[in-house]
């Protein structure tokens, strides 16, 4: 694309240099957001908005509990989909729970993240 320019840099080299990582969700997700938003407002006949989604939805979870995730940010991995029918994810909570046992990095509070001792090493 002319006039712009992209760099791609893996998290370790980043991290030698003392650089911050940003991740960012694209624009032209957020855009199929606001698409389909719009298309479910068409729909209905009335303005629909993020805040008008369930945040407890039974049958989200119940796709998410059967590792129905392909796309879903933090939870297609395979680790991810590996792990949630054993967990069985019905809240936010839950979910938030079972992320953090995946990626700890997060949750670590600046100490590089490790596996827990039961998790298997490649």
């Amino acid at each position: 694309m002319a006039g712009r320019s992209v760099i791609e840099w893996d998290k370790d080299d980043l991290d030698a240099l003392g650089l911050l990582k940003i991740d960012i969700l694209a624009l032209g997700t957020l855009s199929a957001i606001q698409r389909a938003l719009d298309f479910v407002s068409e729909q209905r006949g009335e303005r629909f908005e993020m805040q008008d989604i369930p945040a407890e939805d039974p049958k989200t979870y119940a796709m998410i509990s059967a590792a129905d995730t392909i796309g879903v940010f933090q939870i297609e991995s395979r680790a991810q989909m590996s792990m949630l029918p054993r967990i069985q994810p019905r809240t936010f909570h839950d979910l938030v729970i079972q992320v953090a046992i995946v990626r700890p990095g997060p949750i670590q509070g600046g100490r590089r993240a490790s596996l827990p001792a039961t998790a298997a090493r490649p």
